[in-house]
């Protein structure tokens, strides 16, 4: 069925997430995502951890996070699970291995947990307290992680994980780093 756009009404987007941004001690990586895990079980959603250092900000995990359903209703992921297919798009690359390296790692960290309802169903407030709770994260707002690119530690980061070239960024200037990251999101639907 089409919408008056000309779009198919089945391709429409109705999922809801949240994200919980925050500094975080890991001591066990593996204890730390069978936390996520049962919480994400309990609860019926995709809770996904990243690394917030490559992270460029909301529209960066929310683009990953609609890119990476479409795909799977589409039949056209490049996995069968949700949370590493939304870790693809985020880094922008089809290789597994390369996407695992925005998940997190042990010590101090400042991490973005993304939790989704696929039904746009559910509270998803109650999931990120218990979140919250279960994994004893300082909570710092969302709008931080994109705040920081002004950061040049992260900024070289983020340039050196996505292969942003010094000739993208003289391009389109330094406070467009951002959109570059948007672009590799973009792009993994055209490299599929």
């Amino acid at each position: 069925m089409l919408d008056s756009e000309g779009k198919k009404q089945e391709d429409e987007q109705k999922f809801n997430c949240t994200i919980v941004a925050g500094n975080v001690s890991i001591s066990d990586v593996d204890v730390f995502l069978s936390r996520l895990k049962a919480i994400a079980h309990k609860y019926a959603v995709t809770i996904q951890a990243m690394d917030a250092e490559l992270i460029a900000g909301e529209e960066h995990i929310k683009s990953a996070v609609e890119k990476a359903i479409r795909a799977l209703k589409r039949k056209r992921s490049i996995t069968s699970d949700l949370g590493l297919e939304i870790l693809l798009y985020a880094s922008g690359r089809r290789q597994i291995e390369r996407a695992l390296r925005m998940g997190v790692t042990e010590g101090e960290k400042k991490v973005a947990i993304v939790i989704v309802d696929e039904r746009g169903e559910k509270d998803l407030e109650v999931v990120a307290e218990e979140v919250k709770r279960k994994i004893g994260i300082e909570e710092v707002p969302i709008r931080e992680l994109e705040s920081e690119l002004s950061n040049s530690n992260k900024k070289e980061r983020i340039k050196e994980f996505y292969n942003i070239t010094e000739d993208e960024v003289n391009a389109v200037g330094e406070e467009k780093v951002k959109m570059l990251v948007l672009e590799r999101v973009a792009l993994l639907d055209v490299l599929k």
